[in-house]
C-alpha cells in the first residue's frame, strides 16, 4: 500500500532540505529529514559519524532511519544524497509516496553543496571524482515518479513548480 508521503531524493546541494522544509510548510505537513533522524539516534552529526565510525557505519544508520520511515504517511520526507542507491532503498521509498528527484547542473549541485559546507561526500574528492560519484547515482534517481530540474532556481521557485506539477498528478517530467 502506498503511503501519501513525498520524498525528495538527488544529489547533494539539489535543494533536498530547503525545499522540503518549504514544500512541507505550504502543504501543512510535518517535515522529516534522513540525516537528522540520523544524528537524533546516534548523538553524532553525519561528519563526525563518517569521521569516526566510517561510511559504512553510516549507510547502516540510513537502513535504520528506512525502516523507521516506514511509518510514516502524509509527511514530506528529505533523503541524503546516497539514501536511494543502495539495498533496494529506491524501491521502498516508491512505496512510501510520491518520490520527487531534484535534479540540476551538476556544477551548480557541487558549488550548492560546498557552499553549504561540512559534507563528507566532498571531503578531498575533486570536480572528476564528484561526476563519476554523480553519474553512479544518476540511475537511481531516474526512477523517481517525477523528476524536477532545479538549474538556476531559487527554492520558491522549486517548490510552485514542485506544487504545480503535483497537483496535476505528476504524469509529466518537469
Amino acid at each position: 500500500m502506498r503511503r501519501d508521503n513525498i520524498i525528495l531524493v538527488g544529489f547533494m546541494g539539489a535543494g533536498k532540505s530547503v525545499c522540503g522544509r518549504l514544500l512541507a510548510r505550504r502543504l501543512g505537513r510535518c517535515f522529516v529529514e534522513t540525516d537528522d533522524m540520523i544524528v537524533a539516534r546516534d548523538g553524532r552529526s553525519i561528519a563526525e559519524i563518517f569521521r569516526q565510525a566510517g561510511e559504512e557505519r553510516f549507510r547502516q544508520l540510513e537502513a535504520e532511519a528506512l525502516e523507521l520511515l516506514a511509518l510514516k504517511s502524509g509527511d514530506v520526507i528529505a533523503t541524503g544524497g546516497g539514501f536511494p542507491c543502495r539495498d533496494g532503498r529506491m524501491e521502498a521509498l516508491l512505496e512510501l509516496g510520491t518520490v520527487v528527484w531534484l535534479r540540476g547542473d551538476l556544477r551548480e549541485l557541487d558549488e550548492r553543496a560546498r557552499r553549504a559546507g561540512d559534507r563528507p561526500m566532498l571531503a578531498g574528492r575533486t570536480s572528476d571524482e564528484i561526476e563519476t560519484l554523480y553519474r553512479q547515482r544518476e540511475p537511481y534517481y531516474r526512477r523517481a515518479h517525477l523528476a524536477l530540474d532545479t538549474t538556476g532556481l531559487g527554492p520558491d521557485e522549486v517548490v510552485a513548480r514542485l506544487l504545480s506539477a503535483l497537483r496535476q498528478g505528476h504524469a509529466a517530467r518537469v
